[in-house]
């Protein structure tokens, strides 16, 4: 059953395949028509996720189409782009003016503008390039660099942030953190000052001594609980701000850990090239001095002459 299948399914996939210059005429038949967004559904798959076409003036062709259906479509910038690529491969088009509708001449000629401002401010910045690399050809630059401690990263109260610059996210961090610790100090402090380890209950009543001489007990109703209420609220206190401390500290380590920069350029000095002086000329010359044995004319013989 599944051979005799393979054959018709294979046939049917092979007639919905369709040509791309069948694809092409359709989208521009469309096109002409003015139906633009089924233009440019059945265009935009020639060019785009791969080529398709294998004519280069289709391809031209497919991005001028394409161009002026995104604009009747209100969509500036995907004209924008399909202009832009139009000028790419043809950098001399241009619409007629007489025959094609004002809109897409004055949007295409401001593509142009464009382009060509954006053109000559590349090569205006290039031009500036080259003159500050050929002025600096010959300066010797004497940069300062600062190294910083990877382990202050880890540290509280905003060291790290202090260290990579950010003062005033440093000082955020040390004034919260100060705060946190120190409320949940002074709460530990005063409850152990107050209350001691262990807070006393004391009784509402009188108690009085038993006939037996034992001591008198206070009814559990009428124990007195507001010294061991306020022990711990404190210790509650002390617990929280302790909490929010570690944190906010763990806060500011990975942050400090995600700005962190090893290495930082303080500043650049520039040093002219040193120019060699008379002085420095005159030694070198001087260094270049030898001995060598020279024939002088009209001598009776063979002398030694300095040459310098």
């Amino acid at each position: 059953m599944m051979p005799s299948l393979a054959f018709p399914i294979a046939f049917i996939l092979a007639l919905g395949a369709a040509n791309p210059s069948e694809e092409f005429e359709t989208g521009r038949n469309a096109f002409l028509r003015g139906e633009y967004v089924r233009a440019i559904t059945l265009l935009h798959p020639l060019l785009y996720p791969d080529l398709r076409l294998n004519s280069e003036d289709e391809v031209v062709q497919t991005h001028r189409m394409l161009g002026v259906a995104y604009l009747f479509e209100n969509q500036p910038d995907h004209a924008r782009s399909e202009f832009r690529k139009l000028l790419e491969l043809d950098p001399d088009f241009h619409f007629d003016p007489f025959l094609d509708p004002p809109r897409v001449v004055e949007f295409f000629q401001g593509v142009v503008r464009q382009q060509r401002e954006e053109l000559g401010d590349i090569e205006t910045r290039l031009k500036k390039r080259e003159a500050e690399l050929s002025k600096r050809a010959n300066v010797v630059i004497e940069r300062r660099i600062e190294h910083r401690s990877y382990a202050l990263n880890y540290y509280p109260f905003g060291v790290g942030q202090f260290q990579n610059g950010e003062r005033r996210k440093g000082l955020s961090f040390l004034i919260a953190e100060s705060a946190l610790a120190a409320t949940s100090i002074g709460a530990f402090a005063i409850n152990f000052a107050v209350y001691g380890p262990r807070p006393y209950r004391s009784c509402l009543d009188m108690v009085s001594a038993q006939p037996n001489g034992s001591p008198g007990f206070c009814p559990t109703d009428r124990i007195d609980h507001t010294g061991e209420d306020r022990s711990r609220n404190l210790t509650r206190l002390q617990v929280i701000s302790g909490g929010l401390f570690f944190a906010t500290a763990i806060w500011g380590i990975i942050d400090s850990l995600r700005h962190f920069q090893s290495e930082i350029s303080l500043d650049e000095t520039t040093v002219p090239p040193q120019i060699p002086t008379a002085t420095s000329a005159t030694k070198e010359s001087q260094s270049n001095h030898f001995f060598a044995p020279a024939l002088v004319a009209n001598s009776p013989g063979a002398m030694l002459s300095l040459i310098f």
